[in-house]
């Protein structure tokens, strides 16, 4: 399924979350930080410090993505297909990514004059892991729907 510019525009800028289960159809869900939606089909997720959600994962590709814009009265849910990938040209643009997000978020702090908590530079600190690439299958609207 397609996503509109729209959409990706609302992926690559606002608070993502991502929802998988193990294959015993135990939930998990977890904020992500480095996301970008890089085609009308497709993200790509940068794994810094998954532990639950990627053995999800491995044992379960089925994936939600949740993303909301409120300010805009926009907010939308992606169900898909996850592919692991820890090497290659996937994983080389994860790489990309994650060093787009940090100078994003250098720049962020320093226009904002304040200084950034420790927590989150030992987070962005971390290397990657691996690239998770999601083939979108379907997309709701979750404002105003019953999902």
């Amino acid at each position: 399924m397609k996503m509109t510019s729209e959409i990706r525009e609302i992926i690559n800028k606002s608070k993502t979350h991502l929802a998988t289960s193990s294959k015993e159809v135990k939930p998990n869900v977890v904020p992500i930080g480095f996301v970008e939606a890089i085609s009308d089909h497709q993200l790509l997720i940068v794994d810094i410090m998954f532990g639950k959600t990627r053995k999800n994962l491995e044992e379960n590709p089925q994936v939600a993505i949740a993303v909301e814009a409120l300010q805009e009265f926009k907010a939308y849910q992606l169900k898909g297909t996850a592919t692991l990938f820890t090497s290659g040209e996937i994983f080389d643009m994860a790489l990309k990514v994650a060093k787009r997000h940090e100078e994003n978020r250098r720049i962020h702090y320093a226009k904002e004059q304040i200084g950034e908590p420790k927590w989150l530079r030992k987070i962005h600190q971390r290397k990657p892991k691996a690239a998770v690439l999601i083939e979108v299958e379907e997309i709701y609207s979750t404002i105003g729907s019953n999902e």
